[in-house]
């Protein structure tokens, strides 16, 4: 009989933000270890950066080797990038400035070429939905949203088992569904009436008067008056009800950095979501996200693991 590490190998995770780069090594249990970090100094190029990544990779490879000579070798790389990612070739087909250079980079040939392991590459905030579903709140469940909130609003579809990517892994641009069609805000993405710019932390905080996500959360959790919030969540209930009604999944996880607004805040998106959702779907459970800062090494984990197990068919 294989054991569990023979069913699920170690594997090199690794997180690129557009603030900081995240590596490690994920196991049979699901543990990240050998982790490290650094500044991703995104303003230096998209070259500069891919060698700080590959530095940081070897720095945890070699520590691995070290310290746990009994398990062997990684046997494959996961990376939850910024960006729309190509899940096929594992290339970015498009970033923002916030990762100068980016654009076009093809990230699985690179990592595979560097580090002489299959590489397997999917947007940052898709293998955060990918981790949600599979090991955190939306464990059981076979049709999951996963929504990311925080600075954008973002996530991931999970669809009988699988994370759904669309063609060239366009699907799952959650904030930039239209809930205010004439005279919308405008939006990061050029367009206006978006998700994003109506449930996003930074609007909030516009909207607010305070400084920050963080002391806007204090204010709200105290029990303190927030009408941003309050609005915010109402768009956000919104906006899922629309989803719901398109993809039918049987749960819907919230997290990103609006977690920090705790229960209140969920409780007013999900009288929201009841009040435009059919009745055939307002029985939809909304629950908060459980990973939070693993999410998305531990959703390059799950990737790679699971590129590696259809690479082995």
């Amino acid at each position: 009989m294989p054991t569990p590490s023979q069913l699920h190998p170690p594997v090199l995770t690794l997180d690129v933000g557009g603030t900081k780069l995240a590596a490690g090594i994920m196991l049979a249990d699901n543990r990240i270890v050998c982790r490290k970090g650094t500044r991703t100094l995104a303003h230096e190029g998209a070259a500069a950066i891919l060698a700080r990544l590959l530095e940081l990779s070897r720095k945890v490879l070699e520590s691995f080797a070290h310290e746990y000579k009994h398990i062997g070798p990684p046997q494959a790389i996961g990376l939850a990038s910024a960006g729309y990612i190509d899940h096929a070739t594992g290339t970015v087909l498009f970033a923002t400035e916030n990762l100068p250079g980016w654009t076009g980079q093809p990230l699985a040939v690179q990592l595979k070429t560097a580090l002489g392991l299959p590489a397997f590459v999917e947007n940052d905030a898709a293998c955060f939905g990918l981790a949600e579903a599979t090991l955190g709140a939306g464990q059981g469940y076979r049709h999951v949203l996963v929504v990311a909130v925080g600075t954008g609003v973002g996530g991931g579809i999970i669809v009988n088992g699988d994370l759904y990517t669309g063609w060239q892994g366009r699907a799952g641009a959650i904030g930039h569904l239209v809930v205010e069609p004439v005279a919308g805000r405008p939006c990061t993405c050029g367009l206006s009436g978006c998700l994003e710019s109506y449930a996003a932390t930074r609007i909030m905080v516009a909207n607010s008067g305070f400084p920050t996500i963080q002391v806007l959360a204090d204010h709200y959790r105290r029990g303190g008056t927030a009408p941003a919030v309050d609005e915010a969540a109402r768009w956000l209930g919104i906006g899922l009800a629309s989803l719901a009604h398109v993809i039918g999944p049987q749960a819907i996880v919230i997290g990103g950095s609006i977690g920090l607004l705790g229960e209140r805040y969920l409780t007013q998106v999900r009288l929201s979501f009841k009040e435009h959702a059919t009745l055939l779907h307002r029985s939809i459970p909304i629950l908060p996200a459980q990973l939070e800062a693993d999410s998305g090494l531990l959703g390059a984990g799950v990737l790679a693991r699971r590129g590696l197990q259809r690479s082995e068919k």
